[in-house]
């Protein structure tokens, strides 16, 4: 017989205390403010269960698990936190596909937390510690979701940026159908422009063109002499161990994984509503608005029809 059955339960109580107040903390700031749970949540933020939201449930649940662990119903707190960490898988596998709630998150972790407590004070006397196949799945899938978020949050690396960009392109020095697109919309400033890589020698090219836009160039006067110059001509083994390489090398890593996560063709481009500099008001707002829409549908106009397969590799080589 277990000792611990049908006694006080510290651990599972503690942390059930946390879970509580985490939950009346949510239910509190969306009656007062409104703001924490919408801010942080864009996806169950109104989801209800019953007319109940997630909070209310969750505060339920932990508040059962406090009552249940004064008394020692170890098995009773058992079927509870299994249940919860269960229905949590399921949340967290549609924050995969969708958007990271950081609130939900946390009570997840305090709900796995409350599952492991109970299963640890519960144990048999000669098992060191708890072994359970749904804390392990609830745990590969957390860090999914971590990595998930923490992927989706870098920024791209832009080599000429727009503070009101009406489009944002993602463009290689070695796509044909990117230099003319490059050459007709370069003047553009409400385009900002994110280099990728499709070949080794894209790397030297963006950092040629990096040092020619500090210089004063435009990009694709930039462009134009990176092909000149062939720096990857001239650059050695040691000189791929330059820092300025590795840095640009990890930035064009990013803007490439955001490209293949959403589109297989370049360029890549994303269109967006009217810069916010043209929104506000002013005697010449509507004339204006009028203007950024026409600029916008040119741009538009300009980009779509251009694309073409990424190419790069073997099987596909880039056309000069």
């Amino acid at each position: 017989m277990n000792p611990l059955r049908h006694k006080f339960l510290p651990v599972s109580f503690g942390v059930s205390v946390m879970g509580l107040a985490f939950s009346v903390y949510n239910i509190l700031s969306s009656f007062l403010s409104g703001e924490v749970c919408e801010t942080n949540c864009s996806v169950f933020a109104d989801f209800t269960f019953m007319g109940f939201s997630l909070w209310w449930l969750s505060t339920l649940v932990f508040a059962l698990i406090l009552i249940l662990s004064l008394f020692g119903l170890a098995y009773c707190i058992r079927l509870i936190t299994a249940i919860a960490l269960f229905c949590d898988l399921f949340l967290f596998a549609i924050m995969l596909k969708t958007a990271m709630c950081i609130m939900c998150v946390g009570a997840g972790v305090l709900f796995a937390l409350s599952y492991y407590a109970i299963r640890y004070e519960n144990r048999r006397p000669i098992e060191p510690y708890p072994k359970t196949l749904l804390l392990t799945v609830w745990g590969m899938l957390f860090i999914a979701l971590i990595g998930s978020a923490v992927n989706a949050s870098q920024k791209a690396y832009s080599l000429v940026s727009s503070e009101n960009a009406a489009a944002n392109v993602f463009f290689s020095p070695s796509c044909p159908a990117c230099k003319k697109l490059i050459a007709a919309e370069h003047g553009n400033r409400y385009i900002s422009w994110y280099p990728v890589e499709e070949n080794e020698d894209d790397i030297w090219r963006i950092i040629y063109m990096k040092h020619c836009l500090q210089a004063g160039d435009t990009l694709y006067q930039a462009l134009l002499k990176a092909e000149e110059a062939k720096p990857e001509d001239t650059v050695g083994f040691f000189d791929a161990l330059d820092s300025e390489y590795f840095s640009m090398q990890f930035a064009v890593w990013k803007n490439s994984a955001i490209v293949k996560r959403r589109s297989t063709v370049l360029p890549y481009t994303e269109v967006f509503g009217a810069p916010a500099d043209l929104e506000q008001g002013g005697t010449d707002s509507s004339i204006r608005l009028q203007n950024s829409v026409q600029m916008q549908s040119n741009s538009v106009r300009q980009l779509i029809g251009r694309e073409t397969e990424m190419c790069g590799d073997e099987t596909q080589p880039c056309d000069e």
